[in-house]
């Protein structure tokens, strides 16, 4: 049985997120404009039929439009988020046939100028914000692509772009040009959902395919962004506690215990500074965004963190967290260990100088 070719998109993108995650906090009343544009706070632009209360930032990030880039005919925008990321999104316009649409967003997702131009827009933007850091950092970088379509040139509903369409969806969402067997389909599919018969969106670790109206499709990418924020955040706080076990390791408390209890008192604040700075920036980062009562979009929001694994590099960070916290208490207990040292041989040292002194007043 021949199979129906899918219709011509009428409106279509692709879309590249670049999220960065440059310094611990950005102070957002500081910021005016960004390279000449202004600011404007980005809070979740939900579908008419949601409410505002089930879902919203606590501190809404600041938006700004950038010149669009010549190389691409793309549109720019960055997104600053107080927690200390930096979402730098590229947005390509398209109309045409599915089958050139396919081949665009290869092309553009191997095409290392992409990340090339989005690094050079994060410069610029550093540059121009950075009295509005705290204790930034080399930048750390997720990216996310997601392949939108608005509306195809004649009416079709989800279930048919599910049904009879699905390899093709499949294809595109893991940019793929060749046919891929039943099983790679079914899962690439996996995680998908619609609120209505004509929208549809499913979810990739490293993409997302939405087809809804711009109000949805922007909704759901606000979504897709912010957990891709989460994950960066995670891979910062997980480098951070790498680099202090790896400190803490090369200390070699069994050759070198003299100098252990010379330095236990430091490594215990540092310690103590280091878990308090990571778990209160987890979590601001974790609640960041409230999802409460919003049944579409918090199914959504679990569908991308389950790609990403989020949850799992919750359970690593907790776990480092805990080692860390194991080891500052050695620490503690090393520099408590020293004081009390010190304290007995200044008792002797005393007893034994009162002795001496009484001694030499009897001889005299």
């Amino acid at each position: 049985m021949e199979r129906t070719p899918l219709p011509g998109l009428e409106k279509a993108a692709f879309r590249a997120f670049f999220v960065y995650d440059v310094a611990d906090t950005i102070d957002l009343p500081r910021l005016r404009t960004v390279r000449g544009e202004g600011v404007a706070r980005a809070p979740l632009q939900l579908r008419r039929e949601a409410s505002s209360d089930f879902i919203q930032y606590p501190v809404p990030p600041l938006i700004v439009r950038l010149p669009d880039l010549d190389d691409f005919g793309a549109t720019v925008r960055a997104k600053i988020f107080d927690f200390g990321v930096i979402s730098i999104r590229i947005s390509v316009p398209f109309a045409g046939e599915w089958s050139r649409f396919a081949t665009l967003t290869r092309d553009l997702r191997l095409n290392p100028r992409l990340e090339e131009q989005a690094r050079s827009v994060l410069e610029d933007v550093l540059a121009e914000i950075a009295s509005a850091l705290d204790d930034p950092h080399p930048a750390l970088l997720e990216d996310y692509f997601i392949l939108e379509v608005d509306r195809f040139d004649r009416p079709i509903e989800a279930k048919e772009l599910l049904e009879a369409h699905a390899s093709d969806v499949a294809r595109l969402l893991l940019f793929e040009d060749r046919p891929l067997t039943a099983s790679e389909e079914t899962e690439a599919l996996r995680q998908s959902q619609s609120y209505y018969l004509d929208d549809f969106v499913a979810v990739q670790w490293d993409a997302a395919f939405i087809y809804d109206r711009a109000d949805g499709a922007e909704a759901i990418e606000d979504i897709l962004e912010f957990a891709n924020s989460q994950l960066v955040e995670f891979r910062t706080y997980d480098a951070r506690l790498d680099a202090e076990l790896d400190v803490i390791y090369a200390l070699e408390p069994g050759r070198t215990a003299g100098r252990l209890r010379d330095r236990s008192a430091k490594r215990a604040e540092q310690l103590r500074f280091l878990l308090v700075d990571i778990l209160e920036l987890t979590d601001r980062t974790s609640n960041a965004l409230k999802i409460i009562g919003d049944a579409y979009y918090a199914r959504l929001y679990r569908a991308v963190a389950g790609r990403l694994g989020l949850a799992d590099w919750q359970r690593l960070i907790d776990t480092k967290l805990r080692s860390v916290s194991e080891i500052y208490r050695v620490f503690q207990d090393e520099s408590q260990h020293a004081r009390s040292e010190f304290l007995e041989i200044i008792v002797i040292v005393l007893i034994a100088s009162e002795i001496i002194i009484g001694l030499l007043s009897l001889r005299h």
